[in-house]
């Protein structure tokens, strides 16, 4: 550990900026949390969401927890703003607290407010300090849809001094599929289980249904980025001029991944495009008026993807991993994915092999496809109906994690 403490202590800059930043960012923002200054707080549960994704991806458990036990407390930390912006909407009956940043002072001062046995930490979020003082306080600690990357697992053997203690400290970490679980065991972890993806047990909100977004915006061929990172859009803008040509009324609905792009991804439509919106500015029956749309909306990815004939997957253009298929997949959408897909390797290898998305390796390859789609009502109709009986055929992982777990 003696390591890991020199390395945050180097990296204490870096945090501060980012702390600082979120203070000016979101008036809400208690940065006081982040240094450990919690106000007291009991709960008979604590679940750690790093972000928005997290906190969207745990509701299916949460709710059948909560129908399991009624009367009893939940504790939600998140890393960032927004992600405690998704908790006050998504669960307005939990308690919500910042996590601390992983100074050990900072971690003992919150966990000297809580008073709580079970901490559930959801995907690999996995902080040293805060899992060696959890520990040390008796709590019981799961790591639930555990993802461990042939690539990140390269990254930790690399440092087995600290990773290989780290990955002891959890109770158990239930994993993704079998082959995150193999890395786990070889990693030194205690107890490994694969219970699959809670995420396929995401039910879309009805309100995406009722909202019906698709039917608002007519004939005209949709297609969305959801996700996207710096480096793709400028691709996906590229490719839909060319669309335009063929189709000059298809609208492109961009959705960046962090909010604090929302503008530079409006400015970069802007050079190529004149009639560009962004989501908060205009309302649904405007759209139409517009070749580009900007989501600069939080927790909506569905009604945007519920809104395309196509959704490319962000993150996969370039080496960021790409994002979770599966919202697309449960709405039966078109789904398009780049090369670089090894955060959900498991799952989009299983998808593409039942012909429920498309690889595509680089932006000119994405351009054919995107344009040949277009032109296809039924093979898109195809593809998306492939993809939602592959959803729906993995259902069933947070009964299984229900019945592993004590969550008494």
């Amino acid at each position: 550990m003696w390591l890991y403490r020199i390395l945050i202590g180097l990296f204490t800059p870096l945090v501060l900026l980012k702390i600082r930043r979120f203070k000016k960012d979101y008036v809400n923002y208690r940065a006081k949390e982040a240094f450990g200054f919690w106000s007291p707080v009991e709960a008979d549960l604590w679940v750690h969401c790093a972000s928005v994704g997290e906190v969207l991806a745990v509701r299916p458990l949460v709710t059948q927890w909560q129908e399991k036990f009624p009367t009893h407390r939940l504790l939600i930390t998140t890393m960032t703003p927004t992600g405690a912006e998704q908790v006050a909407k998504t669960f307005p009956f939990a308690e919500h607290r910042y996590l601390p940043m992983d100074w050990r002072s900072s971690v003992k001062r919150a966990l000297k407010k809580l008073s709580c046995k079970h901490l559930l930490i959801v995907e690999t979020e996995l902080w040293p300090n805060l899992l060696q003082l959890s520990k040390q306080r008796g709590l019981r600690i799961d790591v639930l849809n555990a993802r461990l990357s042939d690539r990140s697992f390269q990254r930790y053997q690399k440092f087995s001094t600290i990773s290989r203690p780290l990955f002891a400290l959890p109770d158990c970490f239930l994993a993704h599929a079998q082959a995150d679980a193999t890395r786990f065991e070889a990693m030194g972890a205690k107890r490994v289980l694969v219970t699959g993806s809670i995420k396929f047990d995401l039910a879309v909100p009805p309100e995406v249904f009722q909202a019906n977004w698709r039917s608002q915006l007519g004939p005209r061929f949709v297609w969305v980025g959801g996700s996207t990172h710096q480096g793709e859009d400028e691709m996906l803008l590229r490719i839909h001029k060319s669309l335009q040509q063929k189709y000059p009324d298809a609208l492109l609905i961009l959705v960046p991944r962090h909010p604090e792009r929302f503008e530079a991804v409006k400015a970069s439509a802007m050079q190529s495009f004149e009639r560009v919106a962004l989501r908060s500015q205009t309302e649904l029956d405007q759209w139409d008026k517009f070749d580009v749309v900007i989501g600069d909306s939080m927790g909506e990815l569905m009604y945007y993807y519920q809104a395309s004939d196509i959704a490319f997957v962000g993150g996969s253009l370039i080496k960021r991993g790409g994002h979770n298929p599966i919202e697309p997949a449960l709405l039966g959408k078109a789904i398009i994915v780049g090369p670089y897909t090894f955060n959900f390797l498991d799952i989009t290898e299983q998808l593409l092999q039942v012909n429920g998305a498309i690889r595509c390796q680089d932006e000119t390859q994405l351009e054919k496809v995107v344009i040949d789609l277009a032109g296809q009502s039924s093979q898109r109709f195809r593809l998306g109906q492939s993809a939602l009986r592959f959803a729906e055929k993995n259902q069933g992982a947070v009964t299984r994690v229900l019945s592993e777990i004590d969550f008494r």
